[in-house]
């Protein structure tokens, strides 16, 4: 019989959140470039952070912080969403979004491997094989694209790109969960979105084009921001809720829901269409979620 804990629940209504937030984004897509983006989801996440401090936490908190906590709070912002972002959209111009969608799947590893030589949390072989199911899934899920996506750059590059994020990724969620020890969720999250926004605005404003200007509506702008208060905001604060109560591993396990989600998102409000993969990608997905519960 399979049991599912409150953290559980958590980590896939994080998913879900992150899905719904991923298929709004996606209708904005065209009208304004990645990095103003992702900068502005995460200004708009950092803002109703700072204002549910004001309620429900305490700016006095970060003076118990340890360095070591700082330092592994602020190097996971900089390893998994300054570096590892930036790697994973560097690979999807060099070979494509299909590609590296089924390379990146591979994120429940490299933490398992990180939470275990520096958590020295063991795991089963029934988890092991729950992860290795998921990252099929999200292989199979992602070959909805190949067909209509050319090869465009290095594969060899784009490559190690996707390979080298995941293990960035997965070594920053494993360096959140001593990190945010001693803080709350709220109080973390203070912290890691306007670091995060900070940085992306640094980087966008230093790789733009000179003279080149952001056409940006103000319909956008809220559709953006909304999506950043939803998907970096909500969503951030179950994740980091989730990795407190079942760990980084499960964590990252469970968000591959994600995917799955988006999916069917995709298929009732944006029409696209079911292929075999894609159904098969779903039932590895779920069949390796079950297994880790």
């Amino acid at each position: 019989m399979i049991s599912i804990s409150e953290g559980d629940l958590v980590g896939v209504v994080c998913s879900l959140v992150w899905a719904t937030s991923a298929t709004i984004v996606r209708t904005q897509s065209f009208k304004v470039s990645p990095g103003l983006m992702n900068a502005l989801r995460c200004a708009a996440a950092g803002v109703m952070f700072w204002l549910a401090l004001a309620v429900v936490g305490s700016v006095g908190s970060y003076a118990f912080l340890t360095l070591n906590e700082w330092l592994l709070l602020c190097g996971s912002v900089l390893i998994g969403i300054s570096m590892g972002d930036t790697l994973y959209l560097w690979s999807i111009r060099e070979i494509g979004s299909s590609r590296t969608m089924a390379l990146v799947g591979v994120v429940p590893l490299p933490t398992l491997v990180f939470e275990y030589f520096l958590l020295d949390q063991p795991f089963p072989a029934q988890f092991v094989a729950g992860c290795f199911l998921v990252v099929g899934g999200v292989a199979c899920l992602s070959r909805r694209w190949q067909s209509k996506e050319a090869l465009t750059g290095s594969l060899k590059l784009g490559v190690v790109l996707s390979l080298t994020a995941t293990v960035l990724w997965g070594l920053s969620t494993v360096m959140l969960k001593p990190a945010i020890a001693n803080l709350t969720a709220v109080e973390a999250n203070s912290i890691r979105m306007p670091l995060v926004a900070a940085v992306l605005f640094g980087g966008y404003i230093l790789t733009r084009p000179a003279g080149e200007r952001e056409s940006l509506t103000g319909k956008t702008a809220v559709i953006v921001a909304g999506t950043g208060i939803l998907g970096m905001g909500f969503g951030s604060f179950l994740f980091l809720e989730a990795i407190t109560m079942i760990g980084p591993t499960k964590t990252a396990v469970l968000g591959a829901l994600a995917p799955v989600f988006t999916m069917g998102m995709a298929a009732v409000f944006l029409k696209e269409r079911i292929t075999l993969p894609v159904v098969v990608g779903v039932v590895l997905c779920v069949g390796g979620v079950l297994l880790v519960l």
